[in-house]
């Protein structure tokens, strides 16, 4: 999955909790080789994950872990039958994710000071996240060299180790370079080449930005459950609201199939309407 497929290191520790729990189950049922399990084990193993009332997604994904090991198993010669061949995914609960209105992006961004490093840092990675319509991965695995500049664009290292170049927009750029100027006051630890440090001088961790973004957003009156994905539906959002091509939306967020664009894109029941009113016949009948 590393280094075959490019995985993230999120899905490859999630894959491994996944087959844990697997190999746990099968201990407990006194099974110690893969040919000993069959569809009737693995439906088993599904009954007592479902008893555990996890989400349709998490259960979807334990699903997933067990389809791509067997598949690995068959390849390999380890197994002559794949019994996760059978398996059917649950279906998947379709909640629109959470948007911020372009009031309160704002606002979020006007709430951060720029009179010291620390907080030069915090409103650049902030601006850029929602400017860029980044990943958290993707922001922390930014290193200085992706930064260009003069272009005003950044160079993005995504899901399957694409690479990709996304503008970064007039606000973000003039305040990269604000922290770029400070960002030896991190006093950066030899050969680190991040662009986001913490105060001891390391490359930025994901956690340590759903901190950052929690603590800024806590002294605002957002009732929103807002953490750094938010910023990225927004980015995509607001610019399929100002009439983006959602192919072009798609290529700046890196996905690889359009349905998951447009699940991220979602139009406002306002926007909604106001197309209807503008295009459509009976509208003002």
């Amino acid at each position: 999955m590393k280094y075959e497929k490019g995985s993230s290191e999120h899905t490859l520790k999630a894959y491994a909790e996944d087959f844990e729990v697997f190999l746990g189950f099968c201990g407990e049922a006194g099974i110690r080789l893969f040919a000993e399990i069959d569809y009737r084990v693995l439906m088993n193993y599904l009954t007592d994950l479902s008893g555990r009332r996890l989400k349709a997604s998490s259960l979807e994904r334990k699903i997933a872990s067990l389809k791509s090991l067997y598949k690995y198993l068959l390849r390999e010669g380890i197994i002559k039958k794949n019994p996760a061949d059978l398996l059917s995914s649950p279906k998947k609960e379709k909640r629109l994710p959470a948007v911020l209105e372009k009031n309160e992006v704002l606002a979020l961004l006007e709430s951060i000071p720029e009179d010291s490093a620390l907080s030069l840092r915090d409103k650049a990675l902030i601006t850029l996240l929602y400017a860029s319509g980044l990943r958290v991965s993707e922001l922390t695995g930014l290193d200085i060299l992706d930064i260009e500049y003069k272009q005003g664009v950044v160079r993005v290292v995504g899901k399957g180790s694409k690479e990709r170049i996304v503008p970064t927009g007039d606000t973000a750029r003039r305040l990269l370079g604000r922290y770029l100027a400070v960002r030896d006051e991190f006093r950066p630890v030899p050969g680190e080449r991040g662009l986001f440090l913490t105060r001891r001088g390391k490359r930025i961790t994901d956690r340590m930005v759903r901190y950052i973004l929690e603590k800024y957003i806590e002294k605002l009156a957002v009732n929103k459950n807002v953490h750094p994905h938010t910023l990225r539906h927004t980015f995509a959002t607001h610019l399929l609201e100002n009439g983006a091509n959602i192919r072009v939306i798609q290529e700046m967020l890196g996905h690889a199939s359009l349905s998951t664009t447009q699940i991220y894109t979602h139009l406002s029941p306002e926007k909604l309407k106001e197309s209807y009113d503008k295009f459509h016949p009976h509208a003002s009948v």
